[in-house]
Parts: C-alpha cells; sequence; structure tokens
C-alpha cells in the first residue's frame, strides 16, 4: 500500500468480482485488499488502517452481516458498503441498524460506488 491511497477490503466470495471490484478500485486510486470468505478477513485483516469495507451478504459461510455484527462489537468504526444480489427491505433495516453507510445492488453503475467510497 502507498501512502497516499487509502486502502478499501472487498469481502466476496465470487472469484470473478473480487477480482474485477480490485482493479476497479486500483484505478479508482485506492489500494485494495481482497478476502474470499468473512472468515479469511478476520483471520488476516488489513495491517493498515481501513478507509472503508465493501461487504457481499451471502458468502460461503460466516454472512456479511454477521461479519458486520461482529466488526461492530469490536468497537469498528470502518464505514462499511453492503453490495447484494439479493436486496430487499428487511436486509437495508438490519444492515443500517448495525451501522452501514450503504446498501448497493450488485449492479450498481461503478462510479456510484467509487464516488460514495470518496465520500467518507
Amino acid at each position: 500500500m502507498t501512502m497516499d491511497r487509502r486502502l478499501i477490503a472487498v469481502v466476496d466470495d465470487d472469484a470473478d468480482l473480487l477480482t474485477a471490484l480490485g482493479r476497479v478500485l486500483r484505478a479508482g486510486g485506492f489500494d485494495a485488499a481482497l478476502y474470499g470468505s468473512a472468515e479469511q478477513y478476520l483471520a488476516s485483516p488489513p495491517a493498515g488502517p481501513l478507509h472503508c469495507l465493501v461487504l457481499d451478504v451471502k458468502l460461503g459461510g460466516m454472512s456479511g452481516l454477521d461479519l458486520q455484527r461482529r466488526l461492530k462489537e469490536q468497537g469498528s468504526t470502518v464505514p462499511i458498503v453492503i453490495m447484494t444480489a439479493f436486496d430487499d427491505a428487511r436486509l437495508r433495516k438490519e444492515a443500517h441498524g448495525l451501522g452501514c453507510v450503504s446498501v448497493l445492488d450488485k449492479q450498481t453503475d461503478i462510479e456510484e460506488l467509487l464516488n460514495l467510497i470518496r465520500s467518507f
């Protein structure tokens, strides 16, 4: 990670999407730490200060909401953006209740995601 680039962590079990998001974030001026599961993130979180965490909800093991809940219990104040293909009112309510700053559909325009992250 370079000193002037903010670090974004992404947790998604779709390897192709994870790779694509990493490329987009780097092209958008960020550094990216990529994780294929919530468990992988917890076992080896980013070493440097984290600017934002982008989470998928449905992961192979622990869900993105479970990870968000665990991080909140640990006192984390890192902004969390949920990206999901399974958006509904209950999910939004639970995610926002846990402190999520935004819930985005995975079909969201990538510039919208980048602009949201830049706003933190």
